[in-house]
């Protein structure tokens, strides 16, 4: 047997240009897009504000049936068929104050500033923008409608 011809120099250089195009792609994805630790942060911030806003809503609901607001989570989670969702990272309750009797104060700890997304947010979601760090969000329980 003989051995293998050794490889020309044309398919050498091939190999490199493709090789380089294939690094430059994955540069440039990470670069549009983000770093899938950022893609992360990003989705969960997404769901705080999903949890924001079901927690309004439930609060709403409350006000209408009590009418007054809850005077804490935990009186809110006794409700029958309540869930009060949690941060989705550090499982800890977010934070909510009475302000009123239709006024309320909810607060999350955000990873991300909403303003650096580059898109417009989804409907609704301009009312939850957010810098990163601790964010407070002051609601009327008659006001919600999102």
């Amino acid at each position: 047997m003989s051995a293998p011809a050794p490889p020309s120099r044309a398919g050498r250089w091939i190999a490199i240009v493709a090789s380089v195009v294939v690094i430059a792609t994955i540069v440039a994805a990470i670069a549009v897009i983000g770093s899938p630790s950022q893609q992360r942060l990003l989705r969960l911030d997404e769901r705080r504000v999903a949890d924001l806003q079901a927690i309004a809503n439930q609060v709403e609901a409350y006000r209408n049936e009590h009418g007054r607001v809850p005077a804490s989570l935990a009186v809110l989670a006794a409700a029958p068929g309540v869930r009060v969702p949690q941060d989705p990272a550090s499982r800890q309750a977010y934070g909510y104050e009475v302000l009123g009797a239709a006024e309320f104060r909810l607060c999350a700890r955000f990873d991300t500033d909403s303003s650096d997304a580059g898109e417009p947010q989804p409907w609704g979601r301009a009312a939850w923008a957010h810098g990163t760090g601790r964010q407070c969000f002051k609601r009327r329980a008659d006001d919600i409608r999102e």
